[in-house]
């Protein structure tokens, strides 16, 4: 099918594959584009970013398998954490590229400096919760969107990863009740913000294909709110491995058309382009040059 891909993780983060992998298995599904985005290194230590030791190898990937692969349109780009006053998009601006993923996963930090990572297991969140927010589950859920909100003001990538990322362990409302009027008040906050900015909201399958929610990233109540403020859409599997390339594709168009998405957003020909999305894939027009 005619799919894009613009987040993708390899074995410079903690994907599974090569960079080469995920464009061969791209080629075969006959994928339209794709864009890389492992996950930008951090200043400090984690066994899940990239080094930054590694960052040029990486980029040099991307342009091998670009030369390598005329047929397939391969973009660089990096999913970059924002963490206030410590790293954001901003801070890659000297890498020219092309697509960047923003996202929050640290919420905080503990007593002795440690970054607070949200979405790694319901052991590590319940510590967070405990030590960093003294059991506070609504301040905690706030704080995760007001950085949400801080990185589209003051420094916004292209594409807003995993939009409500703080469901990922909540689970049968674990945690918090997703259905309860503070969270969709804080939420409908973040969309207003998002919808005064050029970014894009991608609609993630990884959480749903993986078991771990039961919808997508973001859940369909808040793609309906997107949709409301006229917030542009991609979709994308947030791929660790090359056979996870367009998982659930079929079933995010289906969603999106039954909300009302007639386009959706894709990188093509070197910048950001609408394009009608069909429930088999994306409707190429025949002015468009590939």
């Amino acid at each position: 099918m005619n799919w894009t891909n613009y987040h993708m993780h390899t074995l410079y983060c903690d994907g599974k594959c090569t960079v080469e992998e995920h464009a061969r298995q791209a080629i075969e599904n006959q994928m339209l584009a794709i864009g890389f985005s492992s996950h930008a290194p951090v200043p400090f230590e984690t066994d899940w970013h990239m080094k930054i030791s590694d960052l040029k190898a990486y980029l040099q990937d991307i342009k091998h398998a670009q030369q390598t692969y005329p047929q397939l349109q391969i973009y660089k780009g990096l999913e970059v954490d924002f963490i206030p006053d410590v790293i954001g998009p901003g801070d890659f601006e000297e890498y020219k590229l092309d697509v960047i993923v923003g996202s929050v996963h640290y919420i905080g930090q503990y007593a002795d400096g440690e970054h607070f990572c949200m979405d790694f297991t319901a052991d590590e969140l319940s510590r967070g919760l405990r030590e960093v927010y003294a059991g506070d589950v609504q301040a905690m859920v706030q704080a995760y969107y007001e950085r949400v909100q801080m990185m589209v003001r003051h420094d916004p990538p292209d594409i807003i990863g995993h939009l409500d990322l703080i469901k990922k362990l909540n689970k049968g409302n674990r945690f918090f009740d997703e259905t309860q009027a503070w969270y969709k008040e804080i939420v409908e906050e973040t969309i207003e913000v998002i919808s005064n900015s050029s970014c894009i909201v991608e609609i993630n399958t990884r959480g749903f294909y993986q078991g771990k929610t039961k919808e997508f990233y973001p859940s369909k109540w808040i793609l309906e709110m997107c949709f409301a403020k006229k917030i542009p859409v991609t979709i994308s599997s947030d791929a660790h491995h090359f056979t996870e390339l367009e998982n659930n594709f079929g079933e995010a168009a289906k969603l999106l058309l039954n909300i009302g998405y007639q386009e959706v957003k894709i990188y093509l020909n070197n910048k950001w382009t609408k394009i009608r999305l069909t429930k088999k894939g994306l409707q190429i027009e025949k002015s468009v040059k590939l």
